[in-house]
């Protein structure tokens, strides 16, 4: 487990390639003070809207330097768990935002997002 830190979720990381606002200039700001952190959905969801190898190649480099934070056994099945709770609640949220929110709740992170869904996960610290 890690102290602290900021998961940015794949909108964020949207918004950072491709404008020059208050969020992306926020991230920016927190790679440089090496308090981001990369998870696997969230690599995998930005190279899955990369529409040629140039967009892939920047990403890559963007990110190579961020410490990556894995996932193991344990999460999925914490991941399964909160998302079957969730549901018998009647909140149906998408299972990668559950994978991000329990990455992030395990090794103290914070989210990074615009993302309303986050807000409905209890224990998830959202980054303001």
């Amino acid at each position: 487990m890690i102290n602290s830190g900021v998961i940015a979720d794949t909108c964020i990381w949207i918004e950072f390639f491709k404008t020059d606002s208050p969020i992306a200039n926020k991230l920016e700001e927190l790679i440089k003070q090496q308090d981001v952190f990369m998870v696997g959905i969230i690599l995998s969801e930005l190279l899955q809207g990369m529409r040629n190898e140039k967009q892939k190649t920047i990403v890559l480099e963007s990110i190579s330097i961020l410490p990556y934070l894995e996932i193991n056994k344990a999460y999925w099945i914490k991941t399964g768990t909160l998302s079957a709770q969730l549901r018998q609640k009647g909140i149906t949220i998408p299972l990668s935002d559950i994978t991000i929110a329990v990455i992030a709740m395990e090794n103290n992170c914070q989210v990074f997002t615009t993302d309303p869904h986050f807000k409905q996960i209890p224990g998830v610290r959202l980054y303001k």
